[in-house]
């Protein structure tokens, strides 16, 4: 197959299209619409018809502004470029929703789903393949991200497809672009180390402005948003609050079908009861249909109270152990029966220096996380590293729950690192767990 190299120009918008030399487009053997890849250093690879145009210099390649984006090519970029073979005759394609500013899931799927004609505007004369993303920017009803999830007949790793996004040929299923549903269970350090006010507010105002258009704004939380100023100094439990409240606004506030537990752990282990409609306590808080506002409402006063006061010592070992026998007091999935996936994340500065001999549970969190929550099957542990936090523990603890750890310095960064936790934990839940055979250490069972 030919090939060359040819160096980014982003063209703008030119109809989802690219331009190339024509003497180019001879050497790969492409006619004008045929469908060309591109790929760069990377491996971040987009597709496009290619049409020859004087205006474009042999060894460039002009593209769409937007595909561009899809591709995360820049301009600049030097990229392989290859004719590309389109397959024809999908007939279905389903396509995955993301809100990028804050608005409900559901709502956006169902403003998606009756603004088709528009969707397939947006998808005109662009080839499509599997994974493709495209950022909506304009759309009505504020920023969106759309993702090729499936097709009939199915797309397979570089495959590219020709549809007629405005015909009648091509049926289009609307989604969540994750289409799962998926629990949470939150673990707030609230020990005396995290009273120590050494966290900079820094790049907060997006954040905030996250915090009020996922979550009711109540006098709590109008107070507690008052106090985090952009440059101000606060404690780490304040900042592991924020993180927290900045989480549900994100992750549940925004997604489809969420029950949560919440524990906090200094000394002990407390994780968070409620009264449910028939008046049985539970640790489970529904953030689902009418109980969404409800339940984001309790916990988010809750950590904003819990993060006023702060003492006695890290018993992480104790909170890892307390979410796993919590995790399974989730009601199964009421579409399939069965568990669905747990994300398990833990805010901490990270110095565990408490544990309980007589249980057997010692302070190393390592053998409580192998014991207790490595090899199971749709469970991923996160962590947000605050103040001094040991990284190198916390990356290691990440390792075996099969997720990532992120040093929360800046919330502008913790709010793209949420924004995207959603389509990594979907990958990380559908990968073979690792199971572990921990040594037994004395009086540990």
């Amino acid at each position: 197959m030919s090939m060359m190299q040819a160096e980014v120009i982003n063209a703008g918008a030119i109809d989802g299209r690219a331009y190339m030399n024509k003497s180019d487009m001879q050497n790969l053997g492409a006619d004008d619409f045929d469908v060309i890849v591109f790929i760069n250093e990377y491996e971040d690879w987009g597709a496009a018809q290619v049409v020859s145009s004087g205006e474009c210099a042999a060894g460039y390649i002009m593209v769409d502004g937007s595909v561009l984006d899809s591709a995360n090519v820049s301009e600049g970029d030097t990229v392989t470029v290859k004719k590309k073979e389109a397959i024809g005759g999908v007939t279905n394609v389903q396509i995955g929703v993301e809100p990028m500013a804050g608005q409900a899931t559901e709502e956006v799927v169902i403003w998606v789903a009756d603004h088709v004609d528009d969707l397939a505007r947006l998808l005109m004369k662009r080839p499509i393949y599997k994974n493709l993303e495209i950022d909506w920017r304009d759309a009505e009803c504020d920023h969106l991200k759309l993702r090729i999830q499936k097709t009939q007949p199915e797309l397979f790793s570089e495959d590219v497809a020709i549809i007629d996004p405005t015909g009648r040929e091509v049926t289009f299923e609307i989604v969540p672009a994750v289409d799962m549903t998926f629990n949470a269970i939150l673990m707030i350090d609230v020990s005396g180390s995290m009273q120590k006010e050494d966290m900079r507010v820094k790049n907060a105002d997006g954040a905030v402005e996250g915090l009020r258009r996922g979550l009711k704004e109540t006098p709590q939380l109008k107070d507690f948003i008052i106090t985090m100023e952009e440059g101000a100094m606060v404690s780490r439990i304040k900042a592991a609050a924020l993180a927290t409240l900045l989480y549900l606004s994100l992750k549940i506030g925004r997604g489809w079908g969420e029950n949560v537990q919440v524990i906090t752990f200094a000394d002990e282990v407390e994780p968070l009861r409620v009264s449910d409609v028939d008046g049985n306590i539970s640790t489970v808080i529904k953030c689902t249909g009418e109980s969404k506002d409800i339940g984001l409402e309790t916990i988010a006063n809750y950590i904003i109270e819990k993060c006023q006061e702060g003492s006695g010592l890290t018993y992480m070992s104790g909170a890892l152990k307390t979410a796993t026998e919590l995790a399974t007091a989730f009601p199964p999935n009421p579409k399939t029966g069965e568990p669905s996936p747990v994300m398990f994340v833990l805010l901490s500065d990270g110095m565990p220096n408490k544990g309980d001999p007589g249980q057997g549970i010692p302070v190393n969190p390592i053998p409580a996380i192998k014991k207790f929550l490595s090899g199971q099957p749709g469970w991923v542990l996160y962590i947000v590293g605050l103040g001094e936090a040991d990284i190198q523990l916390m990356q290691k603890m990440a390792e075996l729950g099969r997720g990532e750890v992120l040093k929360a310095t800046d919330f502008g960064d913790l709010w793209k690192w949420y924004d995207t936790l959603a389509q990594r934990f979907a990958i990380a839940v559908k990968t073979t767990p690792s199971t572990f055979v921990a040594e037994e250490e004395e009086g540990y069972s």
